[in-house]
């Protein structure tokens, strides 16, 4: 299956970009008392609008909806308004420091030292895998850092694998079969479309 990259001759109107946690709830009848246990699974969601557009320009997006042919194939998805940290990582290579690591924390080298690398909101990638960092991260004197995030690896990665945090995406689907768009009487077509990510 190939994975397509969304047009950016016309930019979003509006995105909608959360994560869907996969928690398993429990509420006793009795006490009223709620029971959750964290599962694996949880998933990036978004909905990508654009702005009225003529024909001309809104072609390209319409050919690029068909290409994926419902949930055949895959697109890179993103929060459209944090393509980059607001951390100090600037002319940093953040690398994995330490194999066989799990969970929803990593320790990364080769940031600059004492200073908040990410901050709380910024994205990164890893293993193909975006995440969200929770809690600002500060590197120590020799530029470690420990980062936490959401949602947790599905995968460890590897000693010295690189952490991507510009442009940072994750791999969705279209959450249905059906690519729709309007059109109206003055010819302005009005297109949306929504995906989650393939976990």
């Amino acid at each position: 299956m190939t994975t397509y990259t969304i047009p950016t001759t016309v930019g979003f109107s509006s995105v909608e970009f959360g994560l869907e946690n996969n928690n398993q709830v429990f509420e006793s009848p009795l006490s009223n008392s709620i029971q959750v246990s964290e599962l694996t699974g949880a998933r990036w969601y978004a909905t990508f609008n654009l702005p009225p557009m003529k024909k001309e320009n809104s072609l390209e997006y319409i050919g690029f909806l068909q290409r994926l042919q419902g949930r055949v194939h895959s697109f890179f998805g993103f929060d459209a308004n944090h393509r980059s940290p607001s951390g100090t990582i600037a002319g940093s290579t953040l690398l994995v420091n330490g194999a066989s690591q799990t969970g929803t924390s990593l320790i990364l080298d080769g940031a600059q030292a004492s200073t908040t690398v990410l901050k709380a909101g910024d994205f990164f990638s890893v293993n193909s895998e975006l995440k969200m960092v929770t809690v600002d991260a500060t590197s120590d004197g020799a530029g470690d850092v420990t980062v936490n995030f959401v949602p947790s690896l599905r995968s460890s990665p590897s000693e010295n694998a690189v952490i991507t945090t510009t442009n940072p995406v994750c791999t969705m689907k279209l959450t249905g079969d059906s690519t729709t768009y309007s059109i109206n009487t003055a010819g302005i077509y009005g297109i949306s479309f929504s995906g989650l990510e393939v976990v």
